[in-house]
């Protein structure tokens, strides 16, 4: 701990540079390890050489620690020959110098973006989650209709996919290829590895593997997005993820091997409706036409907004959740049942899609997944406008 007099201070400005004198007071630390703090900060901070911490004991001497330092430039020679030789040309040395902070700025703008980012795709997460009541959904007082799992095993879930979203946001940053279609095998493959840390969270039940795909899609155009913009864009968003699933129903579901087939593309098969794979390569249509104006509607996010905004994705999403349990008529019925509630809501015909629900054992698991999406993409719009995501440096 290092206490600073900082009403002592001295702040001075001239041609030579700025200069902040402060006096330090007694503590715990003695000269030696003072300085070995100010040499940690000039040789490990990326702009630590810019800055020439110096600090000099009660008699105003200088304490120095005998090192040569070499030259941030060349790297080659010690700092104070090629000044006092002059050996790098000023303008040279000027365009690295802000070369160097540009890009320190530019990290601390996409560290500061990707904290963020994270923070609320698990937000969005765990809102979903703990809506309660939900038709047939796992909620912080029922099972609904799922018999091998309960509301701590979404959390458990939840807290162990959580861990890579930062790593999407950071793969969105870096990604610089025009066809977007390059980057589905990196997003899959920590999709791969978000499945093994939730099948291990939960031992072997899958509570989230829809929401690991959509959320990792939109969490990677999220990175991509503010690589090149401060605002976010409800086009470009979209934009790149129909890009990056471009084709995606025809290669994965169209012609897809006859064995071996996943839930999605069975039916498929059996009844042409596409899916999380149709819905990513919409760009999210059903977020952005039914969830998202819905949700947008209410100034705070509540059970009552987001229950409205589940019932208006549920009511127009062929939920193959649903289809996989029983058949397109119960299907839609359960459509019917949702758009009645959301036309007018009260107990009674939101109680009518709960029972609906649990008589017909089925689980509106792919409306849920689309509700956390819209959920994350209602609360990174609203940070438009924040310190966090405009103007940063």
């Amino acid at each position: 701990m290092i206490d600073i007099a900082d009403s002592e201070t001295i702040e001075i400005c001239d041609y030579a540079g700025d200069y902040f004198i402060v006096p330090c007071l007694g503590g715990t630390l003695n000269l030696s390890e003072l300085k070995q703090i100010c040499e940690n900060f000039e040789a490990n901070h990326p702009l630590g050489r810019f800055i020439d911490v110096d600090l000099n004991d009660q008699q105003g001497d200088t304490v120095s620690s005998g090192k040569s330092k070499n030259c941030f430039f060349c790297n080659e020679r010690p700092a104070i020959e090629c000044r006092r030789e002059n050996t790098h040309d000023p303008e040279q040395l000027r365009s690295f110098m802000f070369s160097k902070m540009a890009e320190y700025c530019q990290q601390q703008r996409e560290a500061i973006i990707t904290k963020r980012l994270s923070s609320l795709g698990l937000q969005a997460l765990l809102y979903e989650i703990s809506l309660s009541p939900k038709p047939g959904l796992v909620d912080k007082f029922s099972n609904g209709s799922h018999a091998d799992m309960n509301y701590q095993t979404f959390i458990d879930s939840s807290s162990a996919i959580s861990p890579w979203f930062g790593e999407l946001i950071r793969e969105g940053f870096a990604f610089r290829d025009s066809d977007l279609t390059k980057a589905l095998p990196v997003i899959r493959n920590f999709g791969l590895r978000m499945e093994s840390a939730m099948y291990e969270a939960t031992r072997n039940i899958n509570t989230q593997k829809g929401i690991i795909f959509l959320m990792g899609l939109s969490l990677f155009a999220c990175g991509k997005l503010y690589s090149q913009s401060n605002q976010f864009d409800i086009e470009l968003f979209r934009d790149i993820i129909r890009g990056t699933c471009k084709d995606m129903i025809k290669n994965e579901l169209v012609h897809s091997p006859l064995s071996g087939k996943s839930h999605g593309e069975e039916i498929f098969q059996k009844y042409g409706f596409t899916g999380a794979r149709g819905e990513a390569e919409s760009g999210l249509k059903t977020v952005f036409e039914f969830g998202l104006p819905q949700l947008t509607a209410f100034e705070v996010l509540d059970d009552h907004a987001i229950t409205k905004c589940l019932l208006a994705i549920a009511a127009n999403n062929p939920d193959t959740n649903i289809l996989y349990r029983r058949d397109p008529d119960v299907l839609s019925v359960f459509q019917s049942l949702c758009k009645k509630a959301l036309n007018n809501f009260n107990d009674k015909n939101y109680s009518a899609v709960i029972d609906f629900c649990r008589n017909e054992n089925i689980s509106p698991g792919g409306s849920a997944d689309l509700l956390a999406v819209t959920i994350f993409v209602r609360s990174v719009i609203n940070e438009n406008g924040r310190p966090d995501f405009t103007n940063l440096f």
